[in-house]
């Protein structure tokens, strides 16, 4: 339940300000400020009273639509970007990066700014900025999630923020797995949810570029509600990597998108569908489709050995084997930051030319171009034994000689890959220290009361399960009255009273958090409560037994939400006599 709050009718996001004129001559009158977002404040005034409910019921001015944020975004097709790679493009969206539709007003796809962050920088592998949270909310999004199990600590699960309908907003952030298959049904669900309920806003399922995992809930999201073909699937998530897709290991992304079949309960109407579904561009350019050095930094697992990138913004004027401020050139930081990243990186430095002059000369100018580079970087203290250059002259020309504006892009320095440490093919992050004790999403879903008690299910070698979907509140044993775990304890009790031979002793967890006395305590009174429940509902104490085990025994990591949401559970132990 929510605080009633002592405040003034109006609420402004931000303000700070303070009253200074009292009603009474004479006398100050007191103000206050609370912060109920992260960017959103009451003014209050002691002594009146307001519920915050009643702000967050009001009707909004207008009808947040899939239209109006079709038009709102400019949504053209489904590879326009409502912001790019650096974030620009939509000041109220800054803390997106390369944000996509997926289904207009419903579903958007993309990254979180961290990298390019102006003024809030840190490391690409996180979770949204705060002003990504805010400005989703204040753009009437109803949920946030971040597609990768790690760094979610920190993050802030929820903002209350004015909308732009001119109606308060409540915005939830929460974390799933693109690569659990329970946590893509989730995902799926949550889409549904916003396509079929107009009181429920848009939703944000990001990653950390915007590309890769975006692009595959995306591209699963197309398949279940847009109809799409099993290879339109894959050649839009192709596209939407911004050129990021080379690397064998981005085959299991596809495996993956061809093999996923669309819920039946998450159908939608052939209108709805027509109302919300993207085109694809009508004329896609596969020369779009390149890599940057800059991938070599951020993504480097999307870069195969033997690959050759184009150093783009180092350029050498016609007839010129130099160039000034190459320490400071962006290409040449992002090189050494590559081979700063990746000690096993090891690269050739080629030299390219137009095909203006003598072929022998044009394959001297390439060399000592080449040179020029390779000699700045050995000076920077990086070891020949990692670096080598070449002049190839003007072999192999990207651009057309024809002209003087395309000739100009062929007198280049491309890297070559020789060597770099080749990642997992089997997961598109590598998750370090993951935990091993833990129950895969197959086992975890084998271990649920519900699983023991289907009359299809003949193979019970097992003798714990947990309930399903039984949830306390924080730091409560008080039992709940409705819902999927009690409808799964009544099943039990029937299972009981047909099975007379069998007793069960009901076990009580918790997650990690907190004094581990305490959590032993709670999880007793939690198994305690069930126990009861039991008994009043007809099953005789004599086959009953509880106890707690506070945080032992973890099935998931307690190193994130999701996770300890999973560890606080009631499991029950059989005994067949």
């Amino acid at each position: 339940m929510r605080k009633i709050f002592s405040i003034l009718l109006i609420a402004v996001a931000p303000i700070f300000s303070y009253g200074q004129v009292s009603p009474v001559e004479g006398e100050p009158m007191e103000y206050d400020t609370v912060k109920v977002g992260l960017n959103t404040f009451f003014i209050i005034e002691k002594g009146s009273s307001f519920d915050l409910d009643s702000l967050l019921n009001v009707a909004p001015e207008f009808a947040l639509t899939p239209d109006y944020y079709k038009v709102r975004y400019n949504e053209e097709d489904l590879m326009y970007k409502i912001t790019n790679n650096k974030g620009d493009g939509f000041d109220s969206l800054y803390g997106t990066r390369n944000m996509r539709p997926i289904l207009h007003g419903v579903a958007y796809r993309g990254g979180a700014n961290n990298y390019y962050h102006k003024t809030d920088k840190r490391h690409n592998h996180n979770p949204l900025p705060l002003d990504g949270l805010s400005g989703l909310c204040q753009e009437g999004f109803s949920k946030g999630i971040y597609l990768y199990r790690e760094r979610f600590e920190e993050a802030p699960l929820a903002d209350t923020c004015n909308c732009i309908d001119q109606s308060m907003n409540e915005f939830e952030y929460e974390q799933r797995d693109y690569f659990d298959s329970v946590h893509v049904r989730d995902m799926l669900k949550s889409t549904y949810e916003s396509a079929t309920d107009n009181g429920v806003g848009p939703v944000y399922l990001h990653c950390w570029n915007g590309w890769h995992a975006s692009g595959f809930i995306a591209a699963v999201i197309l398949k279940q509600f847009c109809e799409f073909s099993d290879w339109d699937a894959v050649n839009y998530w192709d596209l939407g990597t911004d050129g990021a897709n080379t690397s064998p290991r981005y085959q299991v992304q596809r495996e993956r998108i061809k093999n996923f079949r669309p819920y039946p309960e998450f159908e939608i109407s052939d209108s709805l569908r027509a109302c919300l579904c993207p085109p694809m561009p009508k004329n896609i350019d596969s020369t779009q489709l390149h890599i940057e050095i800059e991938h070599l930094v951020v993504v480097p697992e999307a870069i195969p050995k033997g690959f050759q990138i184009v150093l783009y913004n180092v350029k050498f004027g016609s007839g010129q084997t130099t160039f000034s401020n190459i320490a400071e050139n962006s290409d040449i930081v992002y090189l050494k930051t590559a081979l700063e990243n990746d000690p096993k990186l090891k690269i050739e430095i080629g030299g390219y030319t137009d095909n203006s002059g003598s072929h022998d000369k044009n394959v001297q100018l390439s060399k000592q171009r080449a040179k020029f580079v390779y000699d700045h970087m050995i000076a920077s203290g990086y070891s020949t034994d990692r670096i080598t250059y070449a002049g190839y002259g003007p072999v192999r020309p990207i651009y057309s000689n024809r002209y003087k504006s395309t000739r100009d892009g062929n007198r280049r320095i491309e890297i070559k890959l020789l060597d770099k440490t080749e990642h997992n093919n089997n997961k598109l992050v590598d998750e370090e220290a993951y935990d091993n004790s833990v129950k895969s999403a197959e086992e975890l879903a084998e271990s649920y009361l519900s699983f023991y008690l289907n009359d299809t299910h003949t193979d019970k070698n097992k003798t714990s399960y947990i309930i399903d979907d039984l949830t306390f509140a924080s730091s409560s044993s008080e039992m709940p009255t409705t819902g999927k775990g009690i409808d799964v304890i009544k099943t039990l009790i029937t299972y009981l009273n047909d099975n007379a031979n069998v007793k069960i002793a009901v076990n009580g967890y918790t997650d990690a958090s907190g004094i581990a006395e305490n959590n032993l305590v709670l999880s007793e009174e939690r198994a305690k409560s069930v126990y009861d429940y039991l008994i009043a509902n007809g099953i005789n104490a004599d086959r009953l037994s509880y106890k707690g085990f506070g945080a032992d025994d973890p099935i998931a990591p307690n190193r994130y939400k999701w996770g300890r949401d999973i560890n606080r559970r009631i499991e029950v132990a059989f005994t067949i006599l």
